[in-house]
This record gives structure tokens, sequence and C-alpha cells, in this order.
């Protein structure tokens, strides 16, 4: 049996167990390698960063390196090169695709579907300020395990923003709050861009006074005051804040 292989419908579910409960997702052409085969599912690990869980096979075809990516908020794909035409599937941001040809104002995948040039990058291309990106899925809604502009939570929204920059990133909280950036003194002068962790959660700061973040109170990706943010989580019982890290590229 191949081990490789690369989700092939818009988002894919990584459960804790066959039919069991949501704890991750992977986008249209993201890279999996599979631990064991279990009937209609496998085992498997994300390759960007080893998260593992249990996935059906029905939602994966065999891996091919891609070469561009999807750099709009959401694009389809087509049978033919033609607008006009009914599109077969809706991909979200940052999908991953195999360009094999041009035709006209569409690229032709290896698929045999197309996509509007307009809608399409080069896989190579990369956004450092991942801020900018977080900012796109402001008012998306929150799904715990979310990793799309469908539905996401605190630390797959951090980690679909360094996606985007290139940089890998761990797929809970608590590992990022680990592994991502140099801690920061928290009477520091708070910077764009800096990741505040408390226990279980995670945003990244827009200015030195605001923070965006997914979370299950107001269940969608907001903006709002650190400040604010700070004495909700700690009347709420989330605790103060446990880390402060920065990134520099």
């Amino acid at each position: 049996m191949n081990n490789t292989f690369q989700v092939s419908i818009p988002v894919c579910n990584i459960l804790d167990k066959p039919n069991g409960n949501l704890i991750r997702q992977m986008l249209y052409g993201d890279r999996l390698e599979c631990i064991s085969d279990i009937g209609e599912w496998i085992k498997c690990k994300r390759y960007s960063d080893g998260y593992g869980g249990y996935v059906k096979k029905s939602n994966l075809k065999n891996w091919v390196i891609s070469n561009s990516k999807v750099c709009s908020f959401g694009a389809h794909l087509y049978l033919e090169p033609n607008i006009k035409t009914l599109p077969v599937m809706s991909i979200p941001f940052q999908s991953e695709l195999t360009v094999v040809e041009e035709s006209r104002d569409f690229f032709e995948l290896n698929t045999g579907q197309y996509i509007h040039k307009m809608h399409v990058e080069p896989i190579t291309e990369t956004k450092k300020d991942f801020t900018k990106t977080a900012e796109k899925y402001l008012g998306v809604p929150y799904l715990w395990g979310g990793n799309s502009q469908y539905g996401v939570d605190c630390s797959g929204l951090i980690s679909l923003a360094l996606r985007n920059a290139a940089y890998n990133s761990p797929g809970d909280s608590s590992d990022q709050a680990k592994e991502l950036g140099n801690t920061i003194n928290k009477n520091e002068h708070l910077k764009r861009s800096d990741l505040i962790f408390w226990e279980g959660h995670v945003g990244v700061m827009l200015d030195e006074k605001n923070l965006l973040h997914a979370n299950g109170y107001h269940m969608k990706v907001i903006e709002e005051p650190l400040e604010v943010a700070k004495e909700r989580i700690e009347t709420n019982g989330g605790g103060l804040i446990t880390a402060i890290k920065r990134i520099i590229f």
C-alpha cells in the first residue's frame, strides 16, 4: 500500500479515532503519511507537523508534488476553462495544487480540472507579515480543531497564518507556546505579530493594544483590546497570560 497521500476534498477532518471527534483538519492538496490501514480509515500523520489521527480513505488520493496554491480567499474548480460552467468543487485559501498547463485565463491541474489564474500563485510565494494573513480570517466562525476559512480555532488561526509565511507551526497552542519564536518579557512593549498565550489559548497582536483571536466566547475570530480579553479570560477561569512569543524571520 502506498503510504503517502494528499487531501482530495476541500477540508479533511482528522479525528481522534474512527468516527470519533474532530482534533485537526487539512486542506485540499495537503500531504499526509499513512501509519496503518484500518478498513475505510487510515491512521496518519500530517506531513507539515506530524500531527496524528484518523482520516477516511475516501477523502484522499495518491500524493503528487504541488507547485501552486490558492491565493484568494477560496476558489472554484471547473471541468472546463470557462467561468460560466458549473464548478465541481470550491476549495479554501492556501489549498495546494499541481498545475500542468495553461489554458487561456485558466490553469489546468493534474486532476484534469481547471482553476482561474487570478486565484493561483506559485507555492514558493510567501507572505512574511503573517498577521496580515490572520486578519483575512476575521469573522470566520469558531470551530474546535478547525483549520480553514469555514471554521477555525485559536491555534488553527495561528498555524494558518504562519503557513502562508512558509513557517511550520505545531497544531496545538500548548506546543506552539513551547516551539514558536522567542520568549518576550511580560513587561516588554508589545508589537504587531507578538503571540499571546494562556493555558489552552493563543492570539496574535495586531498592534500594541489589540488582539486577534478565535475564541469560543464570541464563537468567531475577533479583534478586541488585549486588556478586555485578559480580564474576561481570567474571570471565566482561563487564568493569566502564560507566555509572550515573538517570531523573527
